[in-house]
């Protein structure tokens, strides 16, 4: 996502994490900043952003983006949070006037990744593993590991 908004002309794009490895990939591909979530000095990024996208799925995730948006910033919801009820700072949403959005499913984004691959988007540092098809069973483990993986492909080509 970090390099398609910056290839789309965003011209600050900050990524947050607890983990290592997603920050280097952000920073790889486009990030012009990365944050640990964990980090004590990251509440500095209070009011900070127009835009803040929720895309891991975390109720911790969310309150960050709420945390972090400017007044009348929108905050979207990509990430699935976990079924049940979740906690809003509706308060927060209603007082600084947020808009919260959700993004479901995919429709003319494939059109358009396919556009942005054309015109040279740099994937490298975000397709982290490539296995055979016989490996298949290993790919879903490495995938499933996000210490270690971000995007995992399946060469259908190459036999092992």
């Amino acid at each position: 996502m970090t390099a398609v908004l910056r290839h789309r002309g965003a011209a600050e794009v900050v990524v947050s994490d607890l983990r290592d490895m997603p920050l280097s990939i952000a920073a790889a591909s486009g990030a012009t900043a990365t944050v640990r979530a964990d980090d004590s000095g990251a509440g500095a990024w209070a009011g900070a952003f127009d835009v803040a996208v929720e895309a891991y799925g975390a109720p911790a995730g969310l309150r960050t983006c709420v945390e972090r948006v400017r007044r009348g910033g929108t905050v979207v919801l990509l990430g699935l949070l976990p079924p049940g009820e979740v906690p809003l700072l509706g308060n927060i949403a209603v007082t600084r006037e947020l808009q919260l959005r959700g993004a479901f499913r995919f429709d003319a984004e494939f059109d358009d990744a396919i556009g942005v691959l054309a015109e040279g988007l740099p994937v490298e540092a975000i397709v982290t593993h490539t296995f055979s098809l016989a490996e298949s069973r290993a790919a879903f483990d490495t995938a499933h590991d996000r210490t270690v993986a971000s995007k995992v492909l399946l060469d259908l080509w190459t036999h092992a």
